[in-house]
């Protein structure tokens, strides 16, 4: 037996060893470039400077970014339930909503975090939940909110409405910019929201970087956060950071760059100083 188990890891250790000579990782990693390009939902492909050269990776006659209708049919199921990553935005939303006027959901796509949260948290009289999203997603978002009789969710196209808000949400969308929007959105608005809830946010531990996401319809340039980089530009704005969490559903591997794997996805809390 213990000759099996020898010559067992001997093997093991052999074809790892093999698999990262340089010549066979190039073919290997030629081979998924190419997987990637076919379509493969959910994946992730290359380490990249920025958007621009993200942009270039990108294959030839696949679609790019949410501003298309196949986009804006996605995470519909999303609207009827809220999952293990929303509870920690549901615990602080219920301690900021009270005298809340305006909540502005950037990147909130069709409404979905509206209508899944209003089913845990009691708005407030007269709050109203503005969505910001691109053109074509925004186009779904009112038709439901007409068809459903919402009239205390609003919809526009324009980050700057923010001001004046009292509650900023940004759930899973910050990483479809290119950093530091956020910071240097916030620095120019006249009266930044009080509470700051970001949520799904890819944070790595020491660098930041660009990679591409296939979401099926379309690819993505994602921002990879770096985490010290991201909450100090947030709070060198004025902000404390009074929570942090670990969503611990999502991950993003980038394969062959295993150093900028990110296996939990994060969120935070930042309060506005008084």
């Amino acid at each position: 037996m213990a000759t099996l188990t020898f010559l067992r890891d001997a093997f093991r250790s052999t074809r790892r060893a093999l698999l990262e000579l340089p010549w066979v990782r190039g073919l290997r990693q030629r081979a998924y470039e190419g997987e990637f390009a076919r379509g493969a939902p959910g994946c992730f492909c290359g380490v990249y400077g920025g958007f621009d050269e993200a942009l270039r990776a990108v294959p030839k006659g696949r679609g790019v970014g949410y501003d298309q209708p196949a986009m804006a049919a996605m995470y519909r199921d999303r609207m009827e339930r809220v999952y293990p990553a929303d509870y920690p935005v549901l615990f602080w939303l219920a301690r900021c909503l009270p005298g809340t006027r305006v909540l502005f959901d950037f990147g909130g796509h069709v409404g979905i975090q509206y209508y899944s949260y209003r089913r845990y948290l009691d708005y407030p009289t007269g709050m109203r939940w503005v969505v910001c999203d691109v053109p074509e997603v925004l186009r779904a978002g009112r038709q439901i909110a007409a068809e459903q009789g919402r009239s205390d969710v609003g919809f526009t196209e324009r980050f700057e409405e923010v001001s004046g808000a009292d509650v900023l949400l940004a759930a899973g969308s910050l990483q479809y910019l290119e950093a530091p929007f956020l910071p240097a959105a916030l620095g120019a608005l006249t009266a930044r929201p009080r509470h700051i809830l970001v949520n799904k946010l890819p944070v790595h531990v020491s660098m930041q970087f660009v990679t591409l996401q296939d979401t099926g319809p379309a690819r993505h340039p994602y921002t990879v956060f770096e985490r010290g980089r991201f909450t100090s530009a947030i709070c060198g704005l004025g902000y404390d950071l009074i929570d942090q969490w670990e969503n611990a559903e999502l991950s993003c591997r980038v394969p062959f760059f295993p150093e900028h794997d990110v296996p939990t996805y994060s969120g935070f809390y930042f309060r506005a100083r008084s």
